[in-house]
Parts: structure tokens; C-alpha cells; sequence
């Protein structure tokens, strides 16, 4: 990497990113669809889709990621990620693969967009 710092994060606060980014949604999901489960259930899908992919193309980081003080960011030299890399990434989270990891603790859908969950991000400039 060339002038900027940074540290992958650790998987309790992934998670805890997610859980907040699901909560989020599964609110929303249910003001808009208080009856139908199964109708529920998509919206919150389409709602976790789009508040993860708006915001990490715009941020940088999903709001519960915001919270969690996370970035995404490349894998190789820290900038951030395309908008297709993005889409890729969120759409392999909302099925489910946030779930398996490799061996050395990144998950599939960050080896897979070549991007990395980071604690902290700097210039050393």
C-alpha cells in the first residue's frame, strides 16, 4: 500500500455492522409491510441491498458500518471500490455469504470483490 494505514477489522464488529445494517432494514421492511411475512421478508432483502451498495459507493462503509467505525476499502492498495465491486460485494452478502470464511479470517464475498474491512483508515500524508 502506499501512504495509508490501516487495520482489517475484527469479526465481532463486522458483525455487528451487519446486524445493525439487518436491523435497519427489517424496520423499515416491516413500517412498509406490517402483514405479509413472505412480502416482508423480500422488501428487507431489497432495503439491505440498496442502504449497503448506496452507501458504500458513496461513504464508503454501510450505516452500520458507520457506526461500527469501519470502511470498506481495496484489498491492495486501500482506495475505494468500484461500483461494480460494490454490487458484487453486497449482493453476495445478502446471500448469505458474510457467513463463510477463509482461513485467514476474510470472508468469500471480500476475497471475491478484492476488498477488505478495515478499523481504522489514515494518510500518513
Amino acid at each position: 500500500m502506499n501512504d495509508q494505514i490501516f487495520k482489517e477489522a475484527s469479526l465481532g464488529r463486522r458483525l455487528w455492522a451487519l446486524f445493525l445494517d439487518s436491523f435497519g432494514a427489517y424496520l423499515v421492511a416491516s413500517a412498509i409491510e406490517p402483514h405479509n411475512q413472505s412480502n416482508r421478508l423480500l422488501l428487507q432483502m431489497a432495503i439491505l441491498f440498496i442502504e449497503i451498495s448506496v452507501l458504500t459507493i458513496l461513504q464508503g462503509a454501510s450505516f452500520g458500518q458507520m457506526i461500527a467505525r469501519l470502511k470498506v476499502v481495496d484489498y491492495v492498495d486501500g482506495g475505494a471500490l468500484s461500483i461494480p465491486r460494490v454490487l458484487v460485494r453486497t449482493l453476495m452478502i445478502i446471500l448469505v455469504l458474510p457467513a463463510i470464511f477463509r482461513h485467514d479470517g476474510r470472508s468469500v464475498h471480500d476475497v471475491l470483490a478484492k476488498s477488505v474491512v478495515v478499523r481504522y483508515y489514515k494518510n500518513l500524508a
